[in-house]
């Protein structure tokens, strides 16, 4: 039941932030006039930069696997996070591409499947924690900039309690790591499985911190990648007047925006992301508000094309069996 019920959750929110941003028909028509103009080639820069994006978050895997002392091929571990992408950005609920993904690497170590699962829950660990950087860089380093409008204000207000909760969660969380407290959590705690998992892994990991800081390092760099293939998108509209947009623009609003579509209320941060970059690049920007939502969009427009890929190469592996 808590299932279907997150899964109508995130239909609701994700039809509701659609239909906020796209209902307005002469909004449609500029977004149609927009993309009859866009500019290919800068689309194709930003498909190539995100293809950059997985390429680091194999690397960062097969780090975090050769720790635990599990080989794959560099090709079979890429494949892997490629079909982890797709069903992580297509399958309803909280870490469908995680499970997926355990799934294949328990085929290729069969004893192994522990430490399999340790490698995943580092490798969200440090998705979150680079998260929490960023977004507390950009408001620190730019909040003058972010709170212009009040509509923004307002979405600052929401990170900053949103980085709040977190960051008392990880140093909750480390405490308990530290002093063996997980394994007396209530078996009624949510995700009790997955933060005991959690635990494990950190305390294994934390031995390796030279490692581990390269890992974090790559981490941040794939993010900022991520973020630069939006910038793209972004370019690829100027005829539709966002020349004023700047790389720096992207870089501060990108971890608001992934901050708020972390939280699983919509499918992949459809609508969410669309009705966020609306308010902030049109409110500080000056992006026309259909524009705005049409990078949005159109980033990850690039972003699940490589998850169509994921999916591609998940229906070959199924045929060879």
């Amino acid at each position: 039941m808590k299932r279907i019920g997150l899964v109508l959750l995130q239909l609701v929110v994700t039809a509701a932030g659609l239909w906020y941003v796209f209902h307005d028909p002469q909004k449609r028509a500029q977004i149609a006039d927009a993309l009859r103009h866009a500019d290919r080639s800068w689309i194709i820069l930003g498909w190539v930069s995100y293809s950059a994006v997985e390429v680091l978050a194999t690397v960062r895997w097969q780090m975090l696997l050769r720790i635990q002392g599990i080989t794959l091929t560099w090709l079979r571990a890429f494949a892997i996070v490629m079909i982890g992408l797709f069903f992580n950005m297509f399958l309803p609920g909280l870490v469908g591409g995680d499970a997926v993904r355990l799934y294949l690497v328990f085929k290729y170590a069969p004893r192994q499947k522990t430490r399999a699962t340790l490698s995943v829950a580092m490798d969200r660990i440090l998705g979150m924690l680079s998260i929490l950087l960023l977004a507390g860089l950009s408001v620190g380093v730019r909040f003058g900039w972010l709170s212009r409008s009040a509509a923004t204000l307002h979405i600052v207000y929401l990170v900053l309690a949103l980085l709040a909760v977190g960051s008392v969660c990880v140093v909750l969380f480390f405490g308990a790591v530290h002093f063996g407290l997980l394994r007396k959590l209530s078996k009624r705690t949510p995700f009790r499985p997955a933060i005991i998992e959690s635990g494990k892994a950190l305390q294994l990991y934390g031995t390796y911190l030279g490692v581990m800081s390269v890992a974090f390092a790559i981490t941040v760099v794939a993010h900022l990648v991520y973020y630069l293939s939006y910038y793209c998108a972004a370019q690829s509209l100027q005829g539709a007047r966002t020349a004023g947009l700047s790389l720096t623009d992207i870089l501060s609003i990108m971890p608001l925006v992934n901050t708020v579509t972390a939280l699983p209320v919509s499918f992949g941060g459809v609508g969410v992301r669309e009705t966020l970059f609306q308010e902030l690049l049109g409110n500080l920007a000056h992006v026309p508000p259909a524009i705005a939502a049409l990078t949005a969009s159109l980033g990850f427009v690039i972003q699940a094309s490589w998850g169509l890929i994921g999916a591609g190469v998940y229906l070959v592996s199924l045929q060879k069996k």
